[in-house]
């Protein structure tokens, strides 16, 4: 169990530049991105993105270090222009400790409880659009 408080992170995926919401992250959680399904945490976001931490609400960003944020004029989703601004992000290092602590190995691939979620296969899909709703196995 992590002594860290869960917070609200927005991160960029170093891979398509999509940007991800993660709710309740805690360091050593899993987090993979939505769009390519890369993992978003990892030591190599010190090089490549920057920290901005909300100080009203505690909103954290990862951004990539050409992202303009300007100190007193950049706002928050919450309306706040109070923003701390970090060259080097700590995230990866409290992931990184967390990991540690936990005895997870760098290339173990997922944790315990970490959920894929993945399509059913499309072997014996109908043609037609309506019937994608009509084969509910709910009724």
């Amino acid at each position: 169990m992590s002594s860290h408080k869960a917070i609200e992170l927005l991160v960029t995926c170093r891979s398509c530049s999509i940007e991800n919401l993660v709710v309740d992250y805690t360091p050593g959680l899993s987090a993979v991105c939505s769009q390519c399904r890369e993992k978003l945490i990892d030591m190599e976001l010190m090089d490549s993105h920057k920290e901005v931490v909300c100080e009203d609400c505690g909103m954290t960003l990862l951004l990539p270090r050409d992202t303009e944020v300007t100190k007193g004029e950049s706002t928050c989703r919450c309306g706040s222009s109070n923003l701390a601004l970090k060259d080097s992000p700590s995230i990866p290092l409290l992931a990184e400790e967390a990991k540690a602590s936990k005895g997870q190995e760098d290339d173990d691939p997922v944790d315990d409880d970490f959920d894929w979620c993945r399509p059913a296969s499309t072997d014996g899909m109908s043609e037609d659009y309506n019937d994608v709703f009509d084969d509910d196995p709910g009724y």
